[in-house]
């Protein structure tokens, strides 16, 4: 299983979509890998043109479904001051979704380089996928 962010559903729904993100995605989909997060759900929907939106939650409704919980607010709180101690910063959505993934044990699939930044204060306890 894989947690998909943002980043590479939006590669993804595009029609013209970078061919390689869209493919992965679509076999993490078809093979019943690929999860979400409360996070990049709202990222997407906030995003999404009116006449999209029915093909997004299609695509949700073909993944995997990991909520953003009560404790993630303190990892995630400790992990943004971990980052900042070392005097890098990466948006809050993208910390939620590495917050996520540390929990869950699963990869982030992901476009965006701000993983690759928490990683280097998370460690191991982070796995990215650049695609």
């Amino acid at each position: 299983m894989k947690l998909i962010d943002s980043s590479a559903w939006v590669e993804f729904l595009r029609r013209k979509g970078d061919p390689v993100a869209k493919q992965i995605v679509a076999r993490l989909m078809q093979a019943d890998l690929a999860a979400y997060t409360c996070p990049v759900r709202f990222e997407l929907l906030s995003g999404v043109k009116p006449e999209e939106e029915a093909d997004l939650e299609k695509a949700f409704a073909f993944s995997h479904h990991f909520p953003f919980e009560g404790d993630d607010w303190r990892a995630a709180g400790a992990l943004e001051r971990q980052l900042r101690a070392k005097g890098l910063s990466v948006p809050r959505n993208d910390l939620f979704v590495a917050t996520v993934a540390i929990r869950t044990g699963l990869t982030v699939t992901c476009r965006d380089t701000h993983f690759d930044t928490v990683r280097r204060v998370a460690g191991t306890r982070l796995n990215v996928e650049q695609v």
